[in-house]
């Protein structure tokens, strides 16, 4: 018993996942009602355990979601198969996923569809997901990192088009980009969710429901609205580490940003507390909770996000688009040319609400305590960049009636701070 035990224990992993395949397809898939053979068969070819992180393996053919990481999930396999099956797929396709993910997903699209085109607006997914479809053999994929609300215009019109996250509404330009006759298998809502079939007839548009869902929400601009990715709460480097390297960084390489890092970096100055119950949990102290600052963010060169100015909305960790467009030579004349903040991927900038502050504390609070806030967040920006090996400088200088032209700001609220911040040269 001994002996048969240990040559079944020395038997490839393979064939044990080959094994949780098939138990997976019959008793979650099949059982379900998914009949297509095409479907079917691609979710007993696809090695699903190659997509979740080793740690998670031995639950890769369970019945639920995994964590991949950035805060995004590995779908259900019974959700995956059904969107597949809803887009009645054809050999000839040219299908557009919206959101990578793990990359699973667009394995099993690859296996059915003649082309796949998929989008991800975190760059380390999207890396993550190419290096495992290249090594799988997969050469019908195409990757784009980038925002899936806009969807992939260069190559539309697409036969079927599949949205892995959940938008607050369906986006209008996958509507444009779906060719007429083609099917779109969207999960649409916030707090409640529900999953469409969008079909395109003759020009008009027929929605269907489908089955109530729970999907990780759509990231990007949408509506105006940029829903930031989760925040680490742990880094490769001590907090003693980061004292000690701390540092003012005026030239930065001008290599791309990620919108993980930007989220990271503004919640490290402004976000509340992961555990938060109460508005006073932020993550920087203020006289008397009063927190009367607000935080502006100057985008040039970030993964997913357009130039432009957003304003943080600190309670839903979300951007929010206040003018599209490219405001780096306003920005460099109102620092009196200080061409770290031209050069800078983003510009942190921190505004004092003096009217709020004065309630709370009349001359006092807007002499002193507000500045003293401002001082509490910006050691936090200077730290959180050591961690992720990003520059910055605290910049002062600045002709605050101009900052305020930038920011269309109210005649109450001035400028305090300027932090640009670069990739370290």
């Amino acid at each position: 018993m001994i002996w048969i035990i240990f040559i079944f224990s020395g038997c490839s992993k393979e064939v044990n996942y080959k094994m949780l395949r098939e138990r997976m397809v019959k008793e979650q898939i099949i059982a379900r009602g998914v009949k297509d053979k095409k479907v079917l068969d691609a979710m007993l070819k696809v090695p699903r355990e190659e997509f979740v992180p080793e740690s998670e393996r031995k639950y890769a053919y369970g019945d639920y979601p995994l964590s991949i990481g950035c805060g995004q999930t590995i779908s259900q396999p019974y959700i995956v198969a059904l969107m597949t099956e809803l887009l009645e797929l054809k050999k000839d396709d040219r299908v557009l996923e919206i959101g990578t993910g793990s990359g699973y997903q667009a394995a099993i699209l690859a296996e059915i569809a003649k082309e796949v085109y998929t989008i991800e607006i975190i760059p380390e997914l999207s890396k993550r997901a190419q290096r495992v479809l290249e090594k799988l053999g997969y050469k019908n994929i195409k990757f784009k990192i980038g925002d899936g609300f806009l969807g992939w215009k260069e190559y539309a019109p697409f036969d079927k088009i599949i949205v892995t996250c959940a938008p607050k509404e369906i986006p209008q330009p996958l509507i444009v980009q779906l060719k007429n006759g083609g099917k779109l298998v969207i999960p649409v809502g916030e707090e409640f969710q529900e999953l469409k079939v969008i079909e395109k007839r003759k020009g008009k548009i027929i929605e269907k429901n489908v089955i109530p869902v729970r999907f990780v929400p759509m990231l990007g601009i949408d509506m105006g609205e940029v829903k930031l990715p989760e925040v680490k709460l742990k880094s490769d480097i001590s907090i003693e580490e980061a004292i000690n390297k701390r540092r003012s960084i005026r030239e930065y390489t001008g290599e791309i940003v990620s919108l993980n890092e930007l989220s990271q970096v503004i919640w490290a100055c402004a976000g509340k507390r992961i555990d938060a119950v109460t508005s006073a949990s932020r993550v920087f102290p203020s006289a008397g909770a009063v927190y009367p600052l607000d935080f502006y963010v100057v985008v040039n060169n970030v993964y997913g996000l357009d130039r432009g100015i957003y304003k943080y909305d600190w309670k839903n960790h979300m951007l929010k688009l206040l003018k599209e467009g490219d405001y780096r030579k306003p920005l460099l004349r109102a620092c009196l040319g200080q061409d770290m903040v031209y050069n800078a991927n983003f510009n942190i900038i921190i505004v004092g609400d003096m009217k709020k502050i004065s309630r709370a504390y009349g001359k006092r609070g807007v002499e002193r305590y507000i500045f003293l806030d401002a001082g509490h967040s910006g050691e936090n920006i200077y730290l959180q960049c050591v961690s992720l090996d990003l520059g910055t400088v605290a910049i002062g200088a600045f002709i605050d009636e101009e900052i305020s032209e930038i920011l269309s700001l109210e005649k109450n609220k001035i400028p305090i701070y300027v932090f640009p911040i670069g990739r370290v040269k």
